[in-house]
């Protein structure tokens, strides 16, 4: 099983935070609530993992990733307009990175639990997207898992679903699969964020 460096790590809380902070731009809110929604944002998806895994809750073992996300919404609170928007899609990179990273050790954590595959991938998706549906939802907007057309949290699906299928037939080679896996999220989200990719319009709703 693979453990997330300690720089992916705050680069993955750090760019959750920020997309926190630019919802509540949006929303002209304070700075407490900007640094709640960051928090929120950053932790959330990995809290309700650890709430539903009936686990300690992760950040409470290692709270220096709570200042590091109170310190990321405090920057981009105060260079918002200057900076965060027109790095926009630089954060989107730097989500992608979090998110393939957070995603297979989250699947890693679930499996050592003892649970099915099927279970890690979930928690993998919970952890991936929860803190963004949270954020949503307390600015008042539909959730964007949900709402946009683009492919969000497919690739950490997919990705999920392909560690947990290498894992199964060929477990002795793990570390090098979950490099696979993370790999193979972050190409996948880059590659949609730059294409605009969606779904073809047979797989979408419309009235």
């Amino acid at each position: 099983m693979i453990e997330i460096p300690a720089l992916a790590m705050i680069i993955g809380v750090a760019a959750f935070a920020i997309t926190g902070v630019i919802a509540g731009a949006r929303q002209d809110a304070n700075i407490f609530t900007v640094v709640i929604l960051g928090v929120v944002t950053a932790v959330g998806g990995g809290t309700v993992r650890d709430v539903l895994l009936e686990v300690p809750i992760f950040w409470t073992e290692a709270f220096t990733l709570i200042w590091v996300a109170i310190a990321a919404s405090c920057i981009a609170f105060f260079f918002a307009k200057h900076v965060i928007t027109r790095l926009a899609r630089t954060f989107l990179y730097a989500d992608a990175i979090g998110v393939a990273f957070f995603t297979i050790a989250a699947i890693d954590k679930t499996l050592l639990l003892g649970h099915t595959a099927t279970v890690a991938v979930t928690m993998g998706f919970v952890t991936a997207c929860m803190g963004g549906v949270v954020r949503d939802l307390l600015t008042g907007t539909p959730p964007l898992i949900i709402a946009s057309e683009d492919l969000f949290v497919t690739p950490a699906v997919v990705g999920g679903v392909l560690y947990a299928v290498l894992l199964k037939t060929m477990p002795a080679y793990v570390d090098i699969w979950a490099i696979v896996a993370i790999g193979f999220i972050i190409a996948f989200r880059i590659y949609a964020i730059r294409t605009s990719l969606q779904y073809p319009s047979k797989l979408r709703m419309h009235f």
